[in-house]
C-alpha cells in the first residue's frame, strides 16, 4: 500500500492499523480533557498518557483480555 502520511485521513489510519492487527475503535483524545476546563494540549495529552499508562488500568484491561479469551476457548 503506497501512502502519504500527511494526507492521510484518520480514518483512513485507524484503518491502515487495524489491518496490522491493532483495536483502533476505543481512541481517545485530548478533547476528552479539554472538556473538563482549561488546560494546555501538552497537559491535556500527559493527563491521558498518566491515565491510560496506569498500571491499574494495563492490569484491569489485560485481566478482562484473558477473562474474554477464556469464555471463548472454553
Amino acid at each position: 500500500m503506497d501512502f502519504n502520511l500527511n494526507d492521510m485521513t484518520t480514518k483512513q489510519a485507524k484503518q491502515v492499523l487495524k489491518e496490522h492487527g491493532y483495536y483502533v475503535d476505543n481512541l481517545w483524545h485530548t478533547d476528552d480533557v479539554h472538556r473538563f476546563g482549561d488546560i494546555s494540549e501538552d497537559d491535556a495529552y500527559d493527563v491521558l498518557d498518566s491515565v491510560l499508562q496506569n498500571a491499574y488500568t494495563i492490569g484491569n484491561i489485560n485481566e478482562m483480555l484473558e477473562d474474554k479469551f477464556n469464555e471463548r476457548t472454553n
